[in-house]
C-alpha cells in the first residue's frame, strides 16, 4: 500500500524506514529539506518539500493514491489540518494525527480523527513502570476499548485457576509471568505466590482500578514555569521545587534520600542519565526510570548509568503509528520480560488466510494465544468458535518461538 507520512522527526523517519523495509511505497512531506537526513540511507521512497496541509504538497506525494497517511510533526494544529484535509478533501480512510496535547486529543477523537497522544502514552508508561505494583495500562488499543493492565497474584489467591480469576466478556488472562519468565496462560494453569498476571480487560474496569495516593515531587529549573506551576496549584497535590537535578546537594535538598522512585523525564538524553546515575550510586534510590529522547542512545540507559528501566518514546510511538496506518501486516505492541512474550496486532486484509475461519479451525501454536478481537465498534472475547473476518483488529499474545507462525496464520506472509 502506499502511505504518505507529513513530519520527518524521529518518530517520522523511524515510521517511514519500517514501512519501507516491509515493501510499502512510502512518501514523506517535511518544511525543512534537510529533515530528510534522518531517513535510512537505502530509503527507496520519495521526499517532498513542503508544509503537510498544502494540496499541491500533498498531491506530489501521492495522497490520491494513499490508503493511510501519518501526520507526526512536532505541531498539534498541523498535524489536525493535515489529518482533516487527507480525509475531508482527499477521502483517505486511515489517518491518525500524533498530538502532544492530551485533552486535545481526546476532543479530535470524537471528531473522527484518530490520534495518538504522545504526552498521555509516555506518562502512562512511565507510571508503569514507576509504580509495578499499582494498575496501570500497559498498552491500550487506539479506541481504548481494551487494555493491557498487570498485577501481582495476591498471597491469598495462590493455588487458583486461572479460570476462577476471570470475568467472561469483562477480563482474561493472557499471559503469567514466573520467576522472571513468562508464559502464555493456559487453562489449566494454578497461580502461585509471587506470579504477575497480564490482563485483558475493558477500560471502564482498567479507570475504576487506577489508585492515587503517592507523595511526589517535580523538580524544575525554569524559575518561570515553576512559580506559574505554584500558582494555578497543578498538578493537584505536587509538591514543585526549582533546582537543577543534575546537582547532588539541590537533590539532597530535595530529599531524594528518602525517594523509592526517581523518574529523570527531560528532554535531554544526557541529563537523563546524569539524574539516573546520580540517584542510584549517590541517594541509593531502589527503582529509576529514565525516558530515552534519541533511539541511538538507547544503549546507554542501563545498570551502569543507574537505569532499571528505560522508556523510548520514539519507539513507542512508532509502534503506535504503525498500528494506525498497516493492514495485513504484523505489528508488534508491547513486549513482556525482556522479549520473551509479545503482545501483537494484525488487521486482517482481504486476501488473510483467516479470514472466514473460526479460530479453533486456524490451529494456534500452544505458546501463543488470542487475547482479544475489535470489530468495529465493540470488542469481540475470542473463543474457539469465534469466526474472524476481514477488517477485524485481532491481538495475540506471542513468544519468540510462536510469532512466525502466527504471522503465516494471519497474513499468509
Amino acid at each position: 500500500m502506499h502511505v504518505v507520512i507529513v513530519g520527518c522527526g524521529r518518530v517520522g523517519s523511524g515510521l517511514a524506514g519500517i514501512l519501507d523495509q516491509r515493501g510499502h511505497s512510502v512518501a514523506v512531506v517535511d518544511k525543512d529539506p534537510t529533515a530528510f537526513r534522518r531517513l535510512d540511507p537505502g530509503f527507496g521512497g520519495r521526499t517532498v518539500v513542503g508544509v503537510g496541509f498544502d494540496r499541491d504538497r500533498l498531491e506530489a506525494a501521492g495522497v490520491r493514491e494513499a490508503a493511510a497517511v501519518a501526520a507526526v510533526t512536532s505541531g498539534d494544529n498541523s498535524n489536525i489540518v493535515t489529518a482533516r484535509v487527507a480525509r475531508e478533501t482527499f477521502g483517505v480512510e486511515r489517518v491518525v494525527a500524533r498530538i502532544y496535547d492530551p485533552r486535545r486529543a481526546a476532543i479530535y477523537e470524537r471528531l473522527g480523527i484518530p490520534t495518538i497522544a504522545t504526552v498521555q502514552w509516555t506518562i502512562d508508561r512511565v507510571l508503569r513502570k514507576l509504580i509495578p505494583d499499582a494498575v496501570g495500562d500497559d498498552w491500550v488499543d487506539p479506541s481504548a476499548r481494551v487494555a493491557v493492565v498487570e498485577r501481582p497474584v495476591p498471597a491469598r489467591r495462590a493455588g487458583t485457576a486461572l479460570a476462577e480469576l476471570e470475568l467472561p466478556g469483562v477480563a482474561r488472562v493472557v499471559a503469567v509471568s514466573r520467576m522472571g519468565t513468562a508464559r502464555v496462560a493456559e487453562p489449566g494453569l494454578v497461580v502461585q505466590d509471587g506470579d504477575v498476571l497480564y490482563l485483558a480487560v475493558g477500560t471502564f474496569i482498567a479507570g475504576e482500578l487506577q489508585q492515587a495516593g503517592h507523595e511526589v515531587h517535580l523538580v524544575e529549573q525554569d524559575p518561570a514555569r515553576v512559580a506559574r506551576m505554584r500558582e494555578v496549584g497543578e498538578p493537584p497535590g505536587v509538591s514543585w521545587h526549582e533546582a537543577d537535578a543534575c546537582e547532588v546537594e539541590r537533590l539532597r535538598a530535595v530529599g531524594l534520600s528518602d525517594a523509592d522512585v526517581v523518574a529523570a523525564v527531560t528532554g535531554d538524553d544526557e541529563d537523563n542519565l546524569v539524574i539516573s546515575l546520580l540517584a542510584k550510586q549517590e541517594f541509593a534510590v531502589p527503582r529509576v526510570v529514565a525516558r530515552v529522547n534519541n533511539p541511538k542512545n538507547q544503549w546507554l540507559f542501563d545498570e551502569s548509568w543507574g537505569v532499571d528501566v528505560a522508556v523510548s518514546t520514539p519507539h513507542l510511538l512508532t509502534a503506535l503509528v504503525e498500528e494506525a496506518v498497516s493492514v495485513g501486516t504484523l505489528v508488534r505492541l508491547l513486549s513482556f520480560e525482556g522479549g520473551r512474550a509479545t503482545l501483537i496486532e494484525v488487521t486482517l486484509a482481504p486476501d488473510s488466510p483467516a479470514a472466514g475461519h473460526e479460530i479453533v479451525e486456524l490451529d494456534f501454536p500452544r505458546d501463543s494465544t488470542v487475547v482479544a478481537v475489535l470489530r468495529g465498534d465493540r470488542v469481540v472475547v475470542p473463543r474457539g468458535d469465534t469466526s474472524l473476518q476481514v477488517g477485524d483488529e485481532v491481538l495475540v499474545l506471542v513468544t519468540a518461538e510462536s510469532i512466525d507462525e502466527v504471522r503465516a496464520i494471519l497474513t499468509g506472509s
